[in-house]
């Protein structure tokens, strides 16, 4: 057991040490021994209890763990040594100290045991089914592996739960609608991402607990593993065991060929090309591609995710690239100038489903990436052009700070326009309406929201109601505040011309980062 996680575990239990020496040392404790007076000879991995009386040189230079108990000494000699001293105090007997750590240890010991079987399944090449086969033999559960399309990867085959629901979910190979209902109203997804082993909590669906851990591949999510506790309760060291149990899952999948970037490389040939060289003879490249299958429809999308704040490894790149060729299926993908790009061909009455929307906002979400989707186009030779639209709409979602994980560049056309504008006129203030101007100005000197009122009044026109329930105000307060407005900007907000005008002045001023 790592240090760390034991001490950790005396925490919860009402235990707290303090820890002098080298804080950083988390060696797996493997056996326990009682100090002998003189002892010149320390194992790494042997957990050392000894009264305060008979203390270790500070200037020892190994690296081992001691337990200490007794009278209080001045530890700050200690402050720089090698070795971690975890001191539990006057109050403690020996003989606590060493049933508790020992307890610990024994579920270490059980634990390696197991992943000492897992390990020998995992490099048995028996593949994913055999890994959570041997493992839900070794819980005594059911297992199942899950990736983020709710698809079901691997389910223990040896031990089924007798229930209505599993069945029907083993039968189909997708987690249900139910199911995924469930999942997102308790946040299941967020608080497993949030804990630092396999996290527990009871399925309402079928009344039992369940074990979830995430599994990632070079920092990435890809998955999970879940665990029922449908035959007997979870033991105390449970959680730790399917945590590194998890890691092992991870091992397995990077051994499948579907996460290489070689699959599928002659389409991302042609889209590389188109992007390198767009003035070639896009009716070659068309023809080329109906002959290796692959046929397009009558418009284009370009979506695309670029390295944003951070740098990604091949490795990483590609396992993001694999999820995405799953929500995108039939789609044309490549790994572009650090970026991810792929060409969504479509029907001209077809648009992006919400399902590959919802698929892909959640996938964005629980790793923080960011995509850019482009307008659609007709000609081929234009991918270029939108493949920058695609990487614009980041970079100005990014500067405007706005939360979504998916930027439309239809939502951020006039912001470039802008950008573009204040290359050539660094003063792009001045073009601001003057009313809106002095509105603002206005909510500055006497502290009022004006600004606020007149932006949900810009967005939903001409809907009073919907008006006041998102400004959480009553109809005749924004008749109120509505006149006032239209007093202080000299402007009765009758024409099209004016919404027009202010939409495009509070666009500058949100730009400049003068208003949310």
């Amino acid at each position: 057991m790592e240090l760390q996680v034991l001490l950790s575990r005396l925490e919860n239990a009402g235990y707290h040490p303090q820890i002098s020496g080298n804080r950083d040392s988390n060696c797996d404790m493997i056996h326990i021994r009682i100090l002998t007076e003189g002892q010149r000879h320390f194992e790494e991995t042997t957990l050392y209890l000894t009264s305060t009386g008979l203390m270790p040189e500070a200037d020892n230079r190994q690296i081992f763990t001691l337990f200490c108990y007794g009278e209080e000494i001045d530890f700050s000699r200690y402050r720089e040594s090698s070795f971690t001293v975890v001191y539990f105090g006057a109050g403690i007997r020996q003989a606590e100290l060493f049933n508790m750590t020992l307890e610990n240890l024994t579920e270490l010991q059980q634990i390696t045991a197991g992943m000492h079987i897992l390990a020998n399944a995992l490099f048995s090449g028996n593949g994913l089914q055999y890994l959570v086969d041997t493992a839900s033999h070794l819980f005594g559960n059911p297992i199942y592996v899950v990736d983020l399309q709710n698809k079901y990867l691997a389910m223990s085959a040896g031990i089924v739960p007798d229930d209505d629901f599993f069945r029907e979910e083993s039968a189909s190979g997708y987690i249900s609608e139910k199911g995924i209902r469930s999942i997102r109203v308790n946040k299941v997804d967020e608080k497993v991402r949030g804990a630092d082993t396999a996290y527990y909590f009871v399925n309402s669906l079928v009344k039992k607990g369940m074990l979830v851990d995430a599994v990632h591949i070079q920092g990435v999510e890809v998955g999970h593993v879940m665990m029922l506790e449908s035959e007997h309760p979870f033991r105390e060291y449970d959680p730790d065991f399917f945590h590194r149990f998890g890691k092992l899952v991870s091992m397995e999948l990077q051994k499948n060929s579907a996460y290489s970037r070689n699959k599928g490389v002659m389409y991302s040939y042609f889209l590389a090309d188109l992007l390198k060289n767009p003035r070639q003879n896009v009716s070659d490249i068309k023809e080329r591609l109906k002959l290796l299958g692959y046929s397009l429809k009558e418009t284009f999308y370009i979506v695309a995710i670029p390295p944003v704040s951070h740098s990604f490894s091949d490795l990483k790149l590609e396992v993001i690239l694999e999820h995405l060729k799953q929500i995108f299926a039939g789609s044309i993908y490549v790994i572009y100038e650090d970026t991810i790009v792929f060409l969504i061909s479509r029907d001209m009455d077809q648009n992006l489903s919400e399902y590959e929307i919802s698929q892909l906002s959640e996938y964005l979400t629980a790793n923080r990436l960011k995509a850019g989707i482009s307008n659609f186009y007709q000609h081929l030779e234009d991918t270029p052009r939108f493949y920058r639209q695609a990487i614009d709409s980041v970079h100005l979602g990014l500067k405007l700070k706005d939360s979504a994980p998916i930027y439309y560049y239809s939502d951020y056309y006039l912001f470039q326009m802008l950008e573009l504008y204040e290359k050539e006129d660094s003063e792009i203030r001045f073009l601001i309406h003057p009313g809106l101007m002095k509105l603002y100005f206005y909510d500055q000197e006497k502290n009022t929201d004006f600004m606020v009122t007149l932006r949900e009044y810009l967005t939903h026109p001409g809907q009073p109601a919907k008006i006041a329930e998102n400004l959480h105000i009553h109809k005749n307060t924004l008749l109120y505040r509505m006149g006032k407005i239209k007093e202080i900007t000299d402007c009765d907000f009758i024409e099209g011309e004016d919404f027009m005008n202010f939409n495009l002045s509070v666009r500058i001023m949100r730009y400049l980062g003068m208003i949310e």
